[in-house]
């Protein structure tokens, strides 16, 4: 797939705007609503006056992908899967994520320890007043 970019420029304010570009008989060109124009370092804009030439941004794929079809799937069908799957990706990732955190925290055995014993404090307290664990 071909990348698309877009030309940015700014105005006296530091206000930005971009237009995207294409090559067009072998030179890059700006797509405007005429048609397509040359590259300049400045440009006298109607609506925001004139703009001087920035930078060039990789402009980020949107378009939307969908999986190939399944039996007699419709395209509704389709977009439902792939949003699924597209869900389920993310939430494993997630889960991936805080594994990796969890794993690489620092467990301290003293501190794990003194959580371990109040806990069985606390369950002999219960156990001694004839209250019942919830296992039995």
């Amino acid at each position: 797939m071909a990348k698309s970019y877009r030309a940015v420029y700014k105005d006296g304010q530091g206000q930005t705007y971009s237009c995207p570009v294409q090559v067009h008989e072998g030179q890059w060109k700006l797509v405007t609503n005429s048609g397509f124009a040359p590259i300049t370092h400045d440009l006298d804009n109607e609506e925001y006056g004139v703009v001087i030439f920035d930078s060039y941004v990789e402009e980020a794929d949107v378009r939307l992908h969908l999986p190939e079809p399944i039996g007699t799937e419709n395209s509704f069908q389709r977009l439902q899967r792939g949003f699924v799957e597209q869900e389920i990706v993310a939430q494993r990732k997630q889960r991936q994520e805080a594994r990796t955190r969890a794993q690489e925290t620092f467990v301290n055995p003293a501190k794990t320890e003194a959580a371990r014993e109040i806990n069985n404090q606390y369950a002999a307290l219960r156990n001694r007043h004839g209250i019942k664990n919830q296992g039995d």
